[in-house]
């Protein structure tokens, strides 16, 4: 388990993306571009918890709690490397009852396992960080299944603070939209596969 509290979470995806980014780029200090290739485990019928393979690596597993107008709640659950412990195989197991989690003993276990179980998406991420004042953002290019599409995102604990950030930015009239339902929205990464 993490111990982390949960945080509030913003992520859009705007047609007009340059125009956001250069806005956010002109109130905030980012980061080196870093690039990384996570893997989504997309459980069906389950959009409150999105699992993902970190890096490939390491599982991580957040619960949406909730949302708060613009915002949506999210507790990062855990943030395992393999092998599993305990306590986070048997979250795994809820999540996915059909498959043997106990035998889960490596990313490429997991993944051939939850083959059939899950709707498993590679998504490669190029991005750029702000971390400070309690605010995390980032501007992202992320592209899956042939797909490329770019999004800015924010996380903080405090909802007001983020909801100015927001506001700040002239992003309000545009939709919430995190990995596990842009994923699935055939207008972003092209939905499920049948």
């Amino acid at each position: 388990m993490t111990g982390k509290p949960p945080r509030f979470e913003f992520r859009c995806w705007p047609d007009a993306f340059d125009t956001h980014a250069r806005r956010l780029e002109s109130r905030l200090a980012f980061g080196d571009t870093e690039a990384r290739t996570d893997i989504y485990l997309l459980a069906p019928g389950r959009t409150d918890l999105m699992p993902k393979l970190r890096g490939g690596t390491v599982l991580e597993l957040k619960a949406r709690l909730g949302a708060r107008g613009l915002l949506e709640r999210w507790h990062p659950v855990f943030s395992d490397p393999f092998p599993l412990a305990a306590p986070s195989l048997t979250l795994l197991a809820g999540l996915f009852p059909d498959i043997d989690t106990s035998a889960c003993a490596s990313p490429d276990c997991l993944r051939e396992d939850l083959a059939g179980a899950a709707d498993i998406r590679q998504v490669r991420k190029t991005r750029r960080k702000h971390m400070g004042n309690g605010l995390r953002a980032e501007i992202t290019r992320a592209e899956c299944d042939g797909r490329a599409h770019a999004s800015l995102a924010f996380e903080c604990e405090d909802a007001d603070q983020l909801d100015g950030e927001i506001y700040a930015l002239g992003l309000t009239g545009l939709a919430n939209c995190n990995y596990g339902a842009a994923l699935r929205d055939p207008a972003l990464f092209g939905g499920i596969p049948a």
